[in-house]
């Protein structure tokens, strides 16, 4: 019997026996063994995978929070440049919108100075700019030289124009070589360019009175007649719109008024065309008035605002820029 073993189960109707072979003893070790392994290997491996999948799951945790992180960043680096975008397209606007009133401006200029023809190609507004500087500069030396406007600060109107008529005290039919403002006494009398006194005093043979006379570049010359007061003296150099003297009624005269003549080297010139010349209308006196060199005065002009423009380039400064009012 030694390769048999016995099982007995007892129960309430009482005990039973069995009896096996060995080698089912040794094979139900073997099974019960091999179920032990599978198990602990099972709860080991289990084991094993629960903590794989703590680390995944905590690399995980890991990579979303540094993804939110980012994430968030971005998002704050997008609405910064969603802020940035909003203030260039502002700034934009706001630039464009000057550029455009710049070359408003300057079509105006350009207009204003006879900068205005139709161009071959687009100049840059730089250009555009500096040609209109240049342009003003010359036309605006050219008004400061030559007499224009009128010689009283407060213009009322004139009383007797430039041309032959029958003189007031005399009768007789003779030219009246100037025109006569219309003044009180001690209305200021101004230059009508940038000049020097070449005679201040009493005409007493001339019939003028208290007169002034100021001698301007390229031989032009201006005289104001009948004056109350005499403000400046021979020699003094003065500037146009300055005060040299005051309205009056000296002399032959009837009332107070302001005799006012042009003269370019010995001739007497209309001042009505003078007293009309602005940069608005710059070229209409080239036509007007005959006898006066303009082509050459006015290259003489351009070659002057050559040597400036050199000089400026030479020092690298900007050009400057001068009222055209």
């Amino acid at each position: 019997m030694r390769n048999y073993f016995t099982i007995t189960i007892s129960d309430v109707h009482g005990a039973r026996h069995y009896s096996f072979k060995q080698f089912i003893r040794k094979f139900f070790w073997v099974v019960l063994g091999l179920f032990i392994a599978l198990w602990v290997l099972g709860a080991v491996s289990i084991w094993w995978l629960n903590y794989e999948a703590n680390q995944v799951e905590q690399q995980h945790e890991v990579i979303v929070d540094a993804f939110v992180q980012d994430l968030k960043a971005t998002q704050s680096d997008y609405e910064k440049l969603l802020v940035e975008r909003a203030k260039l397209r502002e700034e934009l606007e706001v630039t464009s919108s000057q550029v455009n009133y710049l070359d408003q401006t300057l079509q105006g200029l350009e207009k204003l100075v006879g900068e205005a023809g139709e161009a071959s190609e687009p100049m840059p507004l730089i250009e555009r700019i500096k040609q209109v500087q240049l342009t003003s500069l010359g036309k605006d030396m050219m008004l400061s030289m030559i007499p224009n406007g009128h010689a009283v600060q407060k213009f009322q109107g004139i009383t007797s124009g430039y041309g032959y008529r029958k003189h007031p005290l005399t009768g007789k039919r003779h030219l009246h070589a100037g025109v006569d403002y219309r003044g009180k006494k001690g209305d200021p009398v101004i230059a009508t360019a940038d000049g020097v006194v070449n005679f201040s005093g009493l005409k007493k043979k001339s019939g003028f009175g208290e007169l002034i006379s100021v001698t301007h570049s390229n031989g032009f010359r201006t005289v104001y007649a009948h004056l109350s007061k005499r403000l400046v003296k021979v020699g003094q150099y003065v500037q146009k719109g300055e005060v040299i003297g005051e309205i009056g009624s000296t002399g032959r005269s009837t009332g107070n008024h302001l005799h006012y003549e042009v003269w370019f080297v010995f001739r007497r010139l209309n001042p009505k065309y003078f007293n009309e010349w602005s940069i608005e209308n710059y070229d209409e006196i080239f036509t007007k008035i005959k006898g006066v060199p303009w082509g050459s005065l006015s290259q003489a002009v351009a070659n002057r605002v050559k040597r400036v423009e050199k000089q400026l380039l030479l020092r690298d400064v900007p050009l400057p820029v001068k009222s055209v009012n």
